[in-house]
């Protein structure tokens, strides 16, 4: 079966604890991207990876074929205006925007409490510093109408759109977004199916008018059975192509 013209990358942490067997499965079931995360039980740990594991873990991806399309980094949003947490949230950003680099993903994805506890413009421009010093852009999951700090960009999850009543479609035609893929179902986070609120379709062509090549996250975050759910939305990606 080819693959789609945008490649679906799974949030990997969801499919296993074990990295190295779950790119294997990916790789044998002919994805081409996945998506990595520095925090969480099954999360790698940036601080704690040596130069020579980091070489291995890029030599791993190219071996089965995988690209990474970014790394999720999910810290509590009060810890980016603690003064009590602020330094070592910076620092874990600057960790895994270093590891994205060496793996060669564009992206490390975070979330930001933007409407009601904003960081400062100093924390802004510090998260901002450590982004770049690595060449890796920082993507925010914030739903319009809030605004990003300049120079970050937005990482577009449906189902945290839907529930916000906005429009994700509308969000991926900014090439420079990041994509990813979820439904809300029944006021609850899913896989898309029928009686959800995206419109696939639509978003599929809104993520490849925008920018053909760009990976699209397959969201497993907080879904029961992580493959089934996998499975449904390659279906829903599948059927949302046009001929």
């Amino acid at each position: 079966m080819d693959r789609p013209v945008t490649p679906l990358a799974p949030t990997a942490a969801e499919l296993g604890s074990d990295l190295r067997r779950v790119l294997a499965e990916l790789g044998r079931r002919r994805f081409a991207a996945v998506q990595l995360t520095a925090s969480g039980s099954h999360g790698l740990r940036p601080r704690s990876m040596s130069a020579s594991s980091r070489r291995d873990l890029a030599l791993t991806l190219r071996r089965h074929g995988l690209v990474c399309a970014g790394v999720d980094l999910w810290i509590p949003t009060k810890h980016f205006s603690d003064p009590s947490t602020l330094e070592r949230a910076i620092d874990a950003v600057g960790e895994s925007c270093q590891l994205a680099a060496m793996i060669g993903a564009v992206a490390v994805c975070i979330e930001l409490d933007l409407a009601g506890d904003p960081p400062s413009s100093q924390t802004a421009e510090a998260l901002l510093r450590v982004s770049n010093e690595s060449g890796v852009r920082l993507a925010v999951c914030a739903p319009p109408p809030t605004s990003l700090p300049s120079g970050m960009v937005r990482c577009v999850d449906p189902a945290r759109w839907l529930a916000a009543g906005a429009d994700p479609v509308v969000s991926v035609a900014d090439p420079a977004a990041v994509p990813r893929l979820s439904d809300l179902v029944g006021g609850a986070r899913a896989a898309p199916a029928s009686g959800g609120g995206l419109d696939v379709t639509a978003y599929r062509i809104g993520c490849e008018v925008a920018a053909e090549d760009r990976p699209v996250v397959a969201d497993l975050r907080g879904l029961g059975n992580a493959r089934q759910a996998l499975q449904a939305m390659e279906s829903a990606w599948a059927a949302g192509a046009l001929e």
